[in-house]
């Protein structure tokens, strides 16, 4: 789906729903929303799969409802922010290019985000749930395990490239 580009009234009015505490889920539907700061929003519905998505701001937005689902599998989030964001609902992002992006503090719990690419990427306090089928597939930096069980009474060891190669084959 190709999206209009982002006009200054268009964002006049999208700050102003964010001042306001109101949904922008309409006002940026039909829009291309690659390197806009929607910082604070209320996002209810979020369906952008396929979309161009890289360096958005998403901080301290929430987005979704209980018990609805939203869908951006297959977007590129280059360089987004997702900083302190709250994802509610359920929030399919599967094979997402999420290489550099900042999800500092953002509760991520109900995100599917199976085969995405997060190199480069930072958790710092994130609420993800790991460990499950949330994640399948999914690519990190190779320190990323290691950071996270740092002080913990295990050791992390990652695959070599051939039992990366083997593993594929076998699917």
């Amino acid at each position: 789906m190709t999206r209009k580009p982002m006009t200054e009234q268009q964002r006049q009015r999208i700050k102003l729903h964010i001042k306001n505490g109101l949904d922008i889920s309409d006002l940026i539907a039909d829009y291309s929303i690659r390197k806009e700061d929607l910082s604070g929003a209320i996002i209810t519905k979020f369906n952008r799969a396929y979309d161009d998505m890289s360096d958005v701001n998403l901080t301290r937005c929430v987005i979704g409802l209980p018990n609805t689902t939203n869908n951006i599998s297959h977007a590129k989030l280059r360089r987004s922010r997702w900083c302190d964001t709250i994802v509610k609902g359920v929030l399919f992002a599967r094979k997402c290019d999420c290489r550099d992006a900042d999800f500092s503090g953002a509760s991520l719990t109900n995100v599917e985000y199976q085969f995405c690419n997060f190199r480069g990427a930072k958790f710092c306090e994130t609420f993800l749930r790991i460990g499950s089928d949330f994640g399948w597939g999914a690519e990190f930096d190779e320190k990323f395990f290691s950071d996270l069980a740092r002080g913990w009474n295990v050791k992390i060891t990652p695959l070599t490239e051939e039992e990366i190669k083997q593993q594929k084959k076998k699917k």
